[in-house]
């Protein structure tokens, strides 16, 4: 058999479908707008349940470290060390650091390295901090305005909530030429909110220029080989005691750390959101069953019509191809307005609560859009095959049967 008369009864088959659809335009509509529905529901609850962890991480984000790790010489004020390290010329040695890193009850340390440099009037010194964008957990969470802590350009500034600096405004260090990229929001520590934050990339320019420090000292060109301090967050289920037993082994260093409460609600919270992703796994399945199940239950009402077609001399397999590409019409439609439909929702969300949490101080990060778009690919795969497949499973048992079976109607 050629190529074309092997394709013949399946273009055969397509014709049959789309007249089909023509004659009973009402059974592909509710097909299509149950497979939709079922396509709002998993793109909307993978977008919230995404928007909402961020959110709360973000919130927990902003109480600061677990813990500081600094040099043993260092007096620390507790309030700004859960942000920020604290100003010191000391510093912690490279194997110090790899053996705070290395501590059982370390999950993660981000160093910090703060200098003073004199301001742009020449008078008074203020405290510049080098951050490792990729590694911090304290300044990022509370940018308010502007870009995020982890795009910084090679001129790139934060400055904290208490400079008079605006985003995209232009300052000077030394002669050096420098972007307000970002500003953070009040924190309530004031060293904090009056430093400003910059990443290596922008220290080696610093250097290159001849930057001094307020004491006098060439400002350093890789300033994080030897930070100020350690801003920790501890392994799950390990607490602050914890911490400070294993850190007793390095007398080179002293550990600050904040309450357990918060450690442990953090800790919590990272917990239940990661638990919550199997409930999440489960909800989509849901919606795609039910519109599967609603389609087997439509074929039992279309016993006959499937018999007529094994009568005519139609293979089962044809018959399943059939129903295959009526449901797969149905769900390429379907699919398609859900997703539309929950986008819709979710804007208008943002519109009205999402607003109103905003002003009231309360954050709501919805995903990039290069996640949007994935998790909008997730749900039209998850529901338009569970759909087709539900669809062609049942189109199966029924050809199965008797011609004549089918067109009696026979329940079983």
């Amino acid at each position: 058999m050629s190529g074309r008369s092997a394709l013949r009864p399946f273009g055969l088959l397509a014709r049959m479908v789309l007249i089909d659809v023509t004659r009973r335009p009402g059974r592909l509509v509710l097909l299509a707008g149950g497979i939709g529905l079922a396509a709002a529901a998993a793109f909307g609850a993978l977008v919230f349940n995404a928007a909402i962890g961020r959110s709360l991480e973000r919130s927990v984000a902003r109480l600061g470290a677990d813990a500081i790790v600094l040099p043993a010489e260092v007096t620390a004020n507790l309030t700004p060390t859960l942000l920020s390290v604290e100003p010191s010329t000391a510093t912690l040695a490279d194997a110090v650091v790899r053996r705070i890193t290395t501590l059982p009850a370390v999950a993660a340390a981000a160093p910090q390295r703060t200098l003073q440099v004199a301001d742009i009037g020449g008078h008074l010194p203020i405290d510049v901090v080098v951050i490792d964008p990729a590694r911090d957990a304290t300044v990022g969470p509370w940018v308010v305005d502007g870009a995020a802590a982890n795009s910084l350009s090679s001129r790139g500034v934060i400055v904290g909530g208490r400079r008079p600096e605006a985003v995209g405004e232009r300052l000077s260090i030394q002669g050096v030429e420098l972007v307000v990229e970002a500003k953070l929001g009040l924190t309530g520590a004031g060293p904090f909110e009056r430093s400003m934050f910059i990443a290596p990339v922008t220290a080696g320019l610093l250097a290159a220029a001849g930057v001094v420090t307020a004491d006098g000292q060439p400002f350093p060109a890789d300033p994080l080989a030897s930070p100020s301090g350690l801003v920790v967050r501890l392994v799950g289920g390990r607490g602050p005691e914890d911490l400070r037993f294993a850190a007793a082994t390095v007398p080179e260093v002293t550990v600050i750390t904040g309450p357990g409460s918060q450690i442990e609600v953090r800790q919590g919270l990272a917990a239940l959101v990661a638990g919550s992703l199997a409930g999440l796994a489960l909800s989509l399945l849901v919606p795609a069953v039910l519109v599967a199940v609603a389609y087997t239950g439509m074929l039992a009402e279309r016993r006959r019509e499937l018999g007529t077609m094994l009568a005519l001399g139609m293979t089962p397999g044809h018959v399943v191809a059939a129903v295959a590409l009526e449901a797969t019409l149905a769900a390429g439609a379907g699919v398609v307005v859900g997703v539309a439909v929950a986008a819709i929702t979710i804007a208008t969300f943002l519109r009205t609560i999402g607003f109103g949490l905003e002003w009231r101080g309360v954050p709501f990060l919805l995903p990039t859009v290069t996640e949007l778009a994935g998790f909008a690919g997730v749900s039209v795969a998850a529901v338009s095959l569970t759909a087709v497949a539900g669809a062609t499973s049942a189109a199966w048992f029924a050809a199965r049967r008797r011609p004549w079976q089918l067109l009696r109607g026979d329940p079983t």
